[in-house]
């Protein structure tokens, strides 16, 4: 087993708005200068975090609490995990894959974001209990 030191470990919360997009990726990239990451990888890693987080905002207006941003990671792997506060939970692992013949035959617009972060990011995982929902994405760097 590796013993990989610890160079982030933060978290801070952001209202439930879209103008927080700039503070997150203020927040993320303050972290990500801690450790070497590729230009691509910390690319995606935003993406990932700007529709997840985006998508708790559309899709659940039920809560007017603050999303939890929180950054862990070593020289190696970057593990970001968004908390959001939902009555009925939306599983993002559970989405099905895309098919793209159909989806570019139908000129559907929009719903490409969750396949995206299922691509870029090594793992995906979604975690649900009392009312609290968390996704979690992690990236080898």
């Amino acid at each position: 087993m590796f013993d990989y030191k610890i160079l982030m470990n933060s978290k801070k919360t952001f209202r439930r708005n879209v103008d927080e997009l700039q503070h997150i990726f203020d927040f993320l990239k303050m972290n990500f200068q801690k450790v070497p990451i590729q230009q691509k990888d910390q690319f995606e890693m935003e993406l990932s975090v700007e529709e997840i987080f985006m998508n708790m905002i559309r899709h659940n207006s039920s809560s007017a609490k603050e999303i939890e941003v929180c950054v862990k990671g070593d020289e190696h792997t970057v593990t970001l995990s968004l908390t959001d506060y939902e009555k009925t939970p939306f599983d993002i692992t559970k989405t099905k894959e895309i098919d793209f013949q159909a989806y570019f035959r139908e000129k559907k617009s929009g719903g490409l974001g969750i396949h995206l972060v299922k691509q870029f990011m090594d793992s995906v995982t979604f975690n649900h209990q009392n009312g609290v929902s968390t996704i979690t994405i992690t990236k080898h760097i």
